[in-house]
């Protein structure tokens, strides 16, 4: 089941961001835990822009992975997707773009936009396979790692 993260997910996700920080497919945080999911609470859930959006992928009391997005100026802009490595290759984090995209549609976006780390294979093969193109590339960008921008036209 796919539905809208509520607060009490907020341990849920932080420990999901952790991880992708550890593998290195996010940007590294040096907060302890505590901070961290203080902090992801303040931003995610009591001072939220408009347009933001977390979405997880829970099966009966466990949140398997998450995606969250930014609406501006008709772009629906990606900032993090993850799914539990034991969770992987099951058509989880396919299905949570999917559903983005959809809330991009009905909110009117024209365009969808994420960036990955030019090393993570598996994700972009399935960004193209979602019909993502490449659009940009930045050179040892933060953490001095490449990073590829893709994006894809919504119908």
């Amino acid at each position: 089941m796919i539905r809208k993260a509520r607060i009490e997910d907020a341990l849920a996700i932080v420990c999901m961001i952790r991880s992708g920080c550890d593998e290195g497919i996010f940007y590294s945080r040096a907060d302890s835990l505590e901070e961290q999911v203080e902090a992801f609470r303040k931003y995610a859930f009591e001072s939220r822009t408009k347009g933001y959006e977390i979405l997880v992928h829970q099966t009966i009391n466990r949140i398997e992975g998450y995606v969250d997005y930014q609406v501006k100026r008709g772009v629906g802009h990606f900032l993090g997707i993850y799914v539990k490595q034991d969770y992987r290759r099951k058509g989880i984090g396919k299905r949570l773009v999917k559903k983005a995209l959809e809330d991009f549609k009905k909110l009117g976006c024209h365009k969808a936009r994420l960036e990955v780390f030019a090393p993570n294979a598996r994700a972009i093969s399935l960004y193209k396979h979602l019909v993502f193109k490449r659009e940009g590339f930045l050179r040892k960008d933060e953490e001095k790692k490449d990073v590829i921008i893709m994006s894809r036209f919504l119908p």
